[in-house]
């Protein structure tokens, strides 16, 4: 029998929510998906073409309703950001934000941030942020965190020297699961940090806090 060369089917990282569009945000949706919005599939990536210069790129995985990632790219227009997110509420808000503030260094994904990681090059990126990403509680769905080996295999590969892995969490056996994964890792170094000054609080987080839940933020720098 001959070897079963099939690819690896990659593991679902989120939840699947249903909810739609007020009309005047579907209209906004449509009007700005063009010029915001990147294939998730396609060719190799080429940040300077679509962004018209050469500026070091983030990934922002899991981005909500953009409330932390336009104020982040507001507050450093010399950084490229692609915010990436599957779920059209939040990417339509995003849109919105985008709009209203007037930035040119943010673009979206409207899908699987994994999927569309396959379009950039290897070191290409400066950062990979990662704010309080979907729980998966349960111990038969930890497979589903975005916090896996293999996942890190791909951020390692992404990041080019001297990049960072920025991820936030409020939930505590998460945050030690980042720490354990990572910290085995010979090409990272870092660890839980203080809360940077510049992380913008996001609606998730403020909710949690009110919850009495604590917040740990580890960054990890590619050697």
């Amino acid at each position: 029998m001959g070897s079963d060369t099939r690819p690896v089917q990659r593991v679902r990282t989120f939840k699947p929510r249903r909810r739609q569009l007020t009309p005047a945000r579907a209209a906004l949706f449509e009007r700005l998906r063009p010029t915001l919005c990147l294939d998730v599939e396609g060719e190799r990536f080429d940040p300077t073409a679509e962004f018209g210069r050469t500026a070091p790129l983030i990934l922002d995985i899991g981005i909500g309703f953009g409330d932390s990632l336009t104020t982040a790219a507001a507050a450093d227009p010399d950084i490229d950001v692609i915010g990436a997110d599957v779920h059209t509420p939040g990417i339509a808000s995003t849109m919105a934000r985008i709009e209203s503030m007037g930035l040119d260094n943010v673009r979206l994904v409207h899908g699987d941030a994994l999927s569309f990681a396959e379009r950039l090059a290897s070191g290409s990126l400066a950062g990979i942020r990662i704010f309080f990403p979907d729980p998966w509680h349960k111990a038969r769905h930890r497979n589903r965190r975005m916090a896996s080996a293999r996942n890190l295999d791909l951020f390692c590969s992404l990041l080019s020297p001297g990049g960072t892995l920025h991820v936030a969490t409020d939930i505590e056996d998460y945050a030690l699961q980042v720490q354990r994964l990572a910290d085995a890792r010979d090409e990272l170094e870092g660890g839980v940090v203080p809360r940077p000054a510049w992380r913008p609080e996001t609606r998730y987080e403020r909710k949690g806090l009110v919850a009495g839940r604590t917040v740990t933020d580890l960054i990890y720098r590619r050697r």
